[in-house]
């Protein structure tokens, strides 16, 4: 029986399988078996995946009964995998060389883990790399990083919730019955309702895989209405969170959603500008229900402790006017205007409401700010999450 299963969904990804299938079946031996799941793609991406099973054994090409996207055709694979621990990977992705291998000396220990964090890297179309923040973030654990559980290290949410930087012991999600549900952002209730029941959760903060983040491919770089998907995928998370009474657990996972849903609203790339209103409304409708009070939580300083009170107040319209006020500031910075001071990746309030004094647009903001969020403290006991993009 091989130790490690790679499950390869595959859709439409002819031209891109055979650098995914390059960087897979470079390592392993024996000890490592590829299931590549067709889902029903119309192209020839079949044909590519067999033409690797055809040389080399360890390759097995199966189909799913109808095309049901990702999340489903990973549970198929899942059905029919062998390996003592799953690794889901896109077939547009990459393996870093030597990923296997680090991954297997992670889980061949006196005391497996149930699930293996490994650091990734995301390669945009312009070459561009930005590297994962696994290995920052485990320099915080306070726990041992080759064994820990979800109450030990509540902040590990926020690494991302993309189901290809999570290799899991196989009789372990057999045993707890999970699967990918259906539609967009299914790997967020995926991901959480496998950490909080993993006994040993381990990292790796080697590089081991590559998202390569292509126009077109990326739910994050495409305007859908099924990025509203996203409302209903938290939703199911909280539901599985409901007997979890750890409050540090609950206020990383809240911290970590308002995060998420307001950089998925700020990507011009996903939301229609017509249906931004209706998004805000109910992020701020999962933003009130699952607060874990003000004791427990507050929102941060700066520019994103801002947005966090607006969204609290539900504030529509001074929410826009800040984001207006933001992109004239790095409008005037990038054509050479009057300097304004911009920290990476946004100017604080404090600076934005100064650079843009004498502008309606910042007099809306401030006023906003200060009507709608009036006795809000802004007292942060999480700082917002560094991550690559999910």
């Amino acid at each position: 029986m091989p130790a490690l299963s790679i499950v390869i969904p595959v859709f439409e990804a002819e031209k891109y399988l055979p650098g995914c299938l390059d960087t897979v079946v470079d390592g392993g031996g024996d000890e490592l078996e590829v299931v590549v799941v067709d889902d029903c793609s119309p192209d020839g991406s079949r044909a590519v995946a067999e033409r690797y099973a055809a040389r080399d054994a360890r390759v097995r090409v199966i189909s799913t009964p109808v095309n049901a996207g990702s999340g489903p055709a990973r549970n198929f694979g899942l059905a029919q995998a062998k390996g003592d621990y799953v690794w889901f990977v896109d077939a547009d992705d990459e393996l870093k060389p030597g990923a296997v291998e680090r991954v297997l000396a992670a889980v061949s220990v006196p005391r497996p883990p149930d699930v293996v964090l490994v650091q990734h890297e995301k390669r945009r179309d312009t070459g561009f790399i930005e590297s994962g923040e696994l290995p920052e973030l485990a320099e915080q654990c306070p726990a041992d990083p080759s064994g820990f559980t979800l109450a030990e290290w509540p902040r590990i949410v926020d690494y991302t919730h993309t189901p290809w930087t999570k290799v899991s012991r196989r009789a372990f999600l057999d045993g707890t019955g999970l699967g990918f549900p259906t539609g967009w952002y299914t790997d967020i209730p995926w991901t959480y309702a496998l950490l909080r029941r993993a006994e040993r959760i381990a990292v790796v903060v080697e590089c081991c895989y590559q998202w390569r983040q292509r126009a077109g491919s990326s739910i994050t770089r495409t305007r859908d209405d099924r990025h509203f998907d996203v409302f209903t995928q938290w939703q199911r998370t909280w539901d599985d969170f409901e007997d979890v009474d750890d409050a540090g657990v609950r206020v990383a996972l809240f911290n970590h959603m308002v995060w998420h849903l307001l950089l998925v609203i700020g990507n011009t790339e996903r939301v229609e500008p017509k249906k931004r209103r209706e998004f805000f409304r109910r992020t701020s409708e999962l933003y009130r229900r699952y607060h874990p009070g003000p004791d427990a939580w507050r929102p941060a300083q700066g520019v994103t402790g801002l947005k966090q009170r607006l969204l609290a107040a539900r504030a529509y319209v001074g929410y826009e006017a800040f984001r207006q006020v933001y992109r004239i500031a790095k409008r005037v910075n990038r054509n050479g205007g009057p300097r304004v001071p911009a920290p990476s990746p946004e100017p604080t309030a404090s600076e934005v409401e100064a650079s843009s004094a004498n502008s309606s647009v910042g007099a809306s903001v401030a006023q906003h700010a200060s009507e709608d969020a009036s006795g809000l403290a802004a007292q942060p006991t999480l700082p917002a999450p560094r991550v690559s993009g999910s």
